[in-house]
């Protein structure tokens, strides 16, 4: 790709307002004072959310004691009994469905026996979709794995948007159930089904619940019948409707015209499992753990799986520097089985349909290597290149973003936050099983972070703490200000 044609087809980059305008800088401070708002309305939802859980939770208890009180003869009768009517009760008080006010009782009682997660939800350190996400995860956990359970995730739901965090906490699921990975999911093929469901106007949902590795295949398959169609001379079609119409025809047997495609996915097995000298799961790009079963088989089923050993593997070239502004496959697939997603904040589409972004654009002399490289999808690299914030990458490959208010967030590949939650895990279950209770502090595995012990990606950097940024970012963190209160007056 020459110079020129880069340049082209780049997404132009607009040119900021000069900062000294007074208009500019009234309503960045207005913006900003609103931004701080939200929040505050965003912690103060999430306490209230926190109270009300705490008061069903006891309201239940209300019900069971009065079962008790009543009906020793017929307890469990009369307890279910005491909880179809507080249920009715509390419906009618907040106006909802008594099915909602069921879900949100259990969310209640099982938060009732963790209170670090009510203490977050709380201070609005997490949110009530947080708090969802983790519970139903959890109670598919035998009750004593749930202390491990809450201290790996939790801190990672200070920092994840509810999407990524589900993600997060489905995968530390599968870490730590008790029963084999290959036991539950031979149990769960057994479920596999396909079903419909009537929408308005003449459409109708088509829903198959298959195996991940099928299902991700189909997803990629309709993916780049997508694209190819859309290549097409005189195509108006949008994506999603590709998607849809490539899936009918494949479905009835009638030919989408895009030509023959390659499906590729990716699966990571360790070398172990691998030759058979052991049992840990496989990682699924895009999905998340897979039985070693099945993480063999996929290995064994080139070319529509790429097998990615754990076992560093000396061909695989990682960095190309300079050369080349292309990136080579080897560090495409190796790219998108880190990244998983957009690597933008709070960005949940799949790495498979973003494109690969030079953090340090190739004309602003950055090279073409895993260090200055992250996925990010087409909304959001648009977004990247024509707005006026800034972004740094690590070498570990953690991202810092500079909004153009001068907000800081920061993103890391999942599968960094997967490691750290395994081994917060991995020391509460070695601490549970010490036979003395008061044993000296386990230095090598420290407790989960607090309030005054937060990794530092949960944490706003300071100007000169982190990765080296722009003269623009370090202008618009320097320009960050302590919020005023509204004026009665808009200044402008």
């Amino acid at each position: 790709m020459t110079e020129e044609t880069r340049t082209t087809n780049r997404t132009p980059r607009f040119e900021p307002a000069r900062a000294s305008d007074p208009a500019v800088a009234a309503m960045e401070e207005r913006q900003r004072i609103l931004l701080s708002r939200l929040e505050e309305g965003r912690r103060a939802e999430a306490a209230l959310h926190a109270e009300r859980l705490r008061l069903l939770a006891e309201f239940a208890s209300t019900a069971d004691e009065l079962a008790a009180l009543l009906h020793l003869d017929r307890l469990a009768e009369a307890r279910d009994m005491q909880r179809r009517s507080m249920t009715a009760e509390v419906a009618v008080a907040l106006n909802v469905s008594e099915r909602f006010v069921q879900i949100e009782t259990c969310d209640a009682e099982t938060i009732a026996a963790l209170p670090a997660t009510l203490n977050a939800l709380a201070t609005g350190d997490i949110s009530r979709q947080h708090v969802h996400k983790l519970v139903v995860h959890l109670n598919s956990l035998p009750t004593e794995t749930w202390e491990a359970y809450e201290g790996a995730v939790l801190p990672a739901a200070m920092h994840l948007t509810p999407a990524r965090f589900d993600n997060l906490a489905r995968r530390m699921r599968e870490r730590l159930h008790p029963d084999s990975l290959t036991t539950r999911a031979r149990q769960a093929r057994e479920e596999r089904s396909a079903w419909i469901t009537e929408e308005r106007d003449g459409m109708a949902h088509l829903h198959l619940l298959a195996t991940a590795e099928n299902v991700l295949a189909i997803d990629a398959r309709l993916h780049h019948h997508a694209r190819a169609l859309a290549a097409e001379p005189n195509e108006t079609r949008t994506l999603p409707q590709l998607r849809a119409d490539a899936a009918v025809d494949l479905l009835l047997g009638l030919p989408a015209t895009a030509g023959g495609v390659a499906v590729e996915l990716m699966v990571t097995v360790p070398a172990a499992t691998l030759a058979g000298a052991g049992e840990e799961p496989g990682e699924l790009s895009g999905y998340g753990p897979v039985d070693p079963d099945t993480a063999r088989r996929l290995a064994a089923a080139a070319p529509a799986f790429t097998r990615i050993l754990t076992r560093p593997d000396t061909g695989d070239i990682v960095s190309v520097g300079r050369g080349s502004y292309r990136l080579p496959a080897a560090l495409r697939r190796r790219l998108r089985v880190e990244d998983e997603r957009c690597r933008f904040p709070g960005c949940n589409r799949r790495a498979l349909t973003a494109d690969a972004d030079h953090t340090t654009a190739w004309e602003d002399g950055g090279g073409t290597d895993a260090e200055n490289l992250a996925h990010l999808c087409r909304r959001h690299h648009r977004l990247k290149h024509a707005t006026d914030g800034d972004v740094a990458q690590d070498p570990d490959r953690t991202l810092t973003w500079i909004s153009p208010l001068g907000q800081v967030a920061q993103t890391r590949p999942p599968g960094r936050d997967m490691t750290d939650a395994t081994e917060r895990a991995r020391a509460i279950l070695r601490r549970a099983h010490n036979a003395d209770p008061a044993h000296a502090p386990d230095r090598e595995n420290p407790p989960p972070p607090t309030d005054e012990n937060r990794p530092p990606h949960t944490r706003t950097p300071e100007p000169d703490d982190g990765p080296a940024m722009t003269a623009r970012g370090r202008e618009v963190l320097a320009r960050i200000r302590t919020p005023r209160p509204l004026p009665e007056h808009a200044p402008f």
